[in-house]
């Protein structure tokens, strides 16, 4: 909020004639009151838009191109820029790189209470390690070796896996393909961390707190969790004696890996203040802007230029590790139902893990929603 209010000021002083009334919503009632402005032709001259929101949106000519859109494609990240991207035009621009995977927390402490010299630098090395971090009280897991039972990790793990496989999940007709030796080995690999090898468990799944809540209080020795969870480490828990270092390939293949297009900004197709609207979104997008914005909100750059520059580097020592991975990432695709996506794959994970479904009916029913659902948005 505040990093919105410090552009829109330095923006006003140098357009006098220009004034931009901001508002804010709770985030449960807004994108729903944002769907509600469009569909009543009385939508904001700005919005701000999660990336798997916009495409909905600018399929319906709903949104105004941003112009030099080639030339702007080259200096953002492929990931972040997937999302505000229709055939082959941007609507929009993200000023954050959403990442959810490459990275983990990880309390050294625990590491060498166990003869872990170093973090793991293979996957073998990591589930081997979270076998050795797990402590049991009789069947209860009282430290998980290795967390990653989240709503978004689960998914973006399962993508991320089939992917460093070298292998693929969409087809034709904005469908989906869980059904290959890739998705099925990530899948078998991915439910055995519970099933088998037992180094996390469901206890907290769906909870009112989050993973790296309970990293931080001491609940698990590695959780894969996205480094915006660093600030809640050092600024809401205190705590100093944790890193955040890179998750191993699930191959020996680089760490791709999948990632949404993050929150950005928009402009109304509709809006009288149309050319205003865009040279406030381009004003807020360029290089020092985007620095002071990513430093405020501690966002990861979707920019290169920022996410190279020395001064975001050395102020965010914690984000190294993301910092190093961001040209791995790849746009998770054109998801028509993000919620819908993730809670079929959630659902279903639960159901494998507990021995209820077999990891090929998992498959086969994850593939099947989510296919009827994306045809339902056509």
């Amino acid at each position: 909020m505040n990093a919105y209010k410090k552009a829109i000021t330095a923006y006003e002083a140098l357009h006098p004639d220009v004034k931009i009334d901001y508002q804010t919503f709770p985030y449960d009632v807004y994108n729903q009151k944002l769907k509600a402005s469009f569909s009543a032709k009385k939508p904001p001259d700005i919005a701000e838009m999660f990336g798997t929101w916009v495409p909905e949106y600018a399929k319906n000519g709903l949104l105004a191109e941003i112009p030099d859109g080639n030339q702007l494609k080259n200096e953002y990240y492929e990931a972040p820029l997937g999302g505000y991207t229709l055939n082959d035009k941007l609507y929009g621009l993200p000023l954050e790189f959403n990442i959810e995977n490459g990275g983990m927390l990880i309390h050294p402490d625990m590491l060498k209470a166990q003869g872990i010299s170093q973090p793991p630098s293979t996957w073998d090395e990591l589930v081997a390690d979270a076998k050795k971090l797990t402590i049991r009280d009789g069947n209860r897991i009282k430290v998980k070796g290795f967390d990653f039972v989240s709503g978004d990790n689960i998914t973006f793990t399962f993508l991320s896996m089939i992917l460093q496989q070298n292998g693929k999940y969409w087809g034709d007709n904005g469908h989906v393909h869980f059904q290959t030796p890739e998705a099925q080995k990530a899948m078998t690999a991915l439910t055995s961390l519970i099933s088998g090898d037992k180094v996390a468990d469901l206890t907290t799944f769906g909870g009112e707190l989050d993973t790296s809540d309970y990293f931080f209080q001491g609940g698990s020795a590695m959780t894969y969790r996205g480094p915006w969870s660093i600030a809640a480490g050092l600024n809401t828990y205190k705590v100093k004696d944790f890193e955040y270092v890179p998750v191993p390939s699930f191959t020996t293949n680089p760490p791709v890996f999948a990632a949404e297009s993050g929150w950005g900004l928009v402009a109304s197709q509709k809006s009288k203040q149309q050319q205003s609207a865009i040279d406030f979104i381009k004003y807020l997008s360029t290089n020092d802007n985007l620095l002071d914005w990513n430093l405020n909100t501690f966002t990861v750059p979707a920019k290169k230029e920022v996410a190279e520059n020395p001064e975001f580097v050395k102020a965010n020592p914690y984000m190294k590790t993301s910092l190093n991975i961001l040209k791995l990432g790849q746009w998770i695709g054109p998801i028509a139902d993000r919620d819908y996506f993730f809670k079929v794959i959630n659902d279903h994970f639960q159901l494998m893990t507990s021995g209820q479904e077999t990891v090929e009916a998992g498959l086969q029913n994850i593939e099947k929603s989510i296919n009827d659902s994306q045809d339902q948005h056509k």
